[in-house]
């Protein structure tokens, strides 16, 4: 900061005002619908599944040992420790405050300091890669990358995401700094891609642009090739450490095996679909990014933006980095697994910011009295991303209000007590309760609560002896539809002749006390009172 000149300082200092200011404003949507964990699970399932991890990280303990290790082996590996550490100590002042069982100020917390806060860092950082605060373009381009639909949907939910792309562009903030010498910034970024890796696994995607840098240095005879060879090992080596210090519940055995089980499953879910099979490639992908992030002309012009500053550009490693990190990430998420948009949001947010490259770095109304066909060009562009801005704008105004009001007129919420009338002859009964994630079903005295996000079948309902079935009809449709098939045929055919009884509403043991557009309420058949009519 200090070394700014005025003009960097007074821009940087409305840049902060803009990050403030969008901090302050994400509280409001953030705080609202999650009075409890299962209004929670009905909006974001994901936060659900792993909210109980992170508080248990937190859970008193005999000692200070098993504090530590309450810490550390927090038995949900979905994501690594750096994510679920950090997480953890975001709630911490909650827990010395006695705030931890309020669920909607800890889940305000999670989402405003693990997924707005890094985001607004990290975009702030990659702004001033591309321009160093020097010029208005650092602000329009600041504004207009947190105008992206992508952006706003990934403030809303506590997630990994924002954490590990703002790990993602700390890496390129040291690759660009070390400026091809191979010292102690590279191997900084090898630390962070190492963190990056132990928090998604997402940093392993760098080795087309470490091997790039690694050549060009060898082209631009930067250093002798035994030092560059040096120099790579050294990467893996910091990274690898890395990798394994911010995991430290891969010291214990039972954890690792843990670990790999998880992972492998992921890998299946993530390239094959969750029990059906997920369409893949550019034309699936496509109406995701199109909603998301933008029409197809911003994306065109970012490609082009990065590979101009490639050639032509003053940041021209800057460039080269992004462009080979976007590559073969782009090339797995688009046609290995289903896409989803925050999976290409480390990606798309670094090309958008060479957008940068179109724009002209002074806007001046003075006559021009020859073509300047270069400056054409930059208006156009200009335009362009205005045009953008105002679709985004269009569409973060609804999504804003949207989010404040969502739990008014909810159906899934307003389903549970519709549900609660059709139980009330079994209310002083203890129950072992089925429900759809979904559906809003919270705690109750005498009931003990189960879901999956598994598809269901005749035997996973038996083997569970469940007494009453909460069921989405959604869910229910989904699995019907004609064109869904399994990733396990057989299985799949299993649970579709569960499913089709449960749409006819003869379930076989149970019987259908309540029905309406939302879900259905099965009750098993000899938990139900006798003089109970089928609705």
């Amino acid at each position: 900061m200090s070394q700014f000149n005025r003009t960097q300082k007074r821009i940087f200092f409305v840049l902060l005002v803009i990050a403030i200011l969008t901090f302050i404003l994400l509280i409001f949507p953030n705080a609202a619908a999650s009075d409890d964990l299962a209004m929670v699970r009905v909006f974001e399932p994901d936060e659900a599944a792993q909210l109980p991890y992170v508080l248990a990280m937190l859970s008193p303990a005999e000692s200070f040992v098993q504090g530590i290790k309450n810490f550390v082996f927090y038995q949900y590996y979905f994501y690594g420790f750096p994510f679920f550490g950090f997480s953890a100590l975001s709630i911490l002042p909650l827990k010395l405050l006695g705030g931890l069982g309020n669920t909607a100020q800890v889940m305000l917390v999670l989402r405003q300091i693990v997924s707005v806060l890094p985001m607004l860092i990290a975009l702030l950082l990659l702004v001033y890669m591309q321009d160093e605060f020097r010029t208005y373009r650092s602000a329009v381009m600041f504004v207009f990358l947190l105008s992206l639909p992508a952006v706003l949907a990934n403030f809303f939910w506590w997630h990994v995401d924002s954490l590990v792309f703002l790990l993602i562009v700390l890496v390129m903030v040291f690759l660009k700094k070390d400026a091809l010498r191979f010292g102690k910034d590279f191997l900084i970024a090898a630390a962070l891609t190492g963190c990056a890796t132990a928090a998604k696994l997402i940093g392993l995607y760098f080795f087309l642009a470490i091997a790039t840098l690694l050549v060009i240095g060898l082209v631009q005879k930067k250093a002798p090739f035994t030092r560059l060879l040096k120099s790579a090992l050294f990467f893996i080596v910091v990274m690898g450490l890395a990798y394994l210090i911010s995991n430290p519940f891969l010291v214990s055995y039972w954890a690792r095996q843990e670990y790999q089980m998880i992972f492998n499953k992921q890998m299946g879910l993530l390239s094959e679909g969750y029990g059906v099979v997920y369409q893949k490639g550019l034309g699936q992908a496509w109406t995701i990014m199109h909603q998301y992030y933008g029409e197809w002309f911003l994306i065109l012009a970012a490609l082009g933006a990065t590979v101009w500053g490639i050639l032509k550009g003053p940041n021209k490693l800057l460039h080269t980095i992004i462009l080979t990190w976007a590559i073969p990430l782009s090339v797995s998420v688009i046609w290995f697994t289903h896409f989803k948009y925050q999976y290409w949001l480390p990606v798309a947010l670094p090309l958008f910011s060479c957008l940068v490259m179109l724009l002209p770095e002074e806007v001046t109304l003075k006559p021009v009295r020859t073509v300047d066909w270069k400056a054409i060009f930059s208006k156009l562009a200009a335009l362009l991303l205005v045009l953008q801005f105002a679709l985004n704008l269009g569409s973060a105004i609804p999504a804003y209000q949207s989010r404040l009001a969502r739990a008014q007129d909810n159906p899934e919420i307003a389903f549970y007590d519709q549900a609660l009338d059709s139980l009330a002859d079994l209310a002083n009964t203890p129950l072992k309760v089925y429900f759809d994630y979904r559906l809003y079903v919270p705690e109750r005295e005498n009931w003990t609560l189960e879901t999956s996000y598994d598809l269901l079948s005749y035997n996973y309902v038996q083997e569970n002896d469940y007494d009453v079935l909460f069921l989405l009809q959604q869910r229910i449709a989904d699995y019907l539809d004609p064109s869904a098939s399994g990733i396990d045929a057989q299985q799949f055919a299993n649970s579709q002749a569960f499913y089709a009884d449960a749409n006819a509403g003869t379930l076989q043991g149970y019987s259908l006390v309540f029905r309406n557009d939302t879900g259905l309420v099965f009750v098993k058949e000899d938990v139900l009172p006798a003089d109970k009519p089928m609705d």
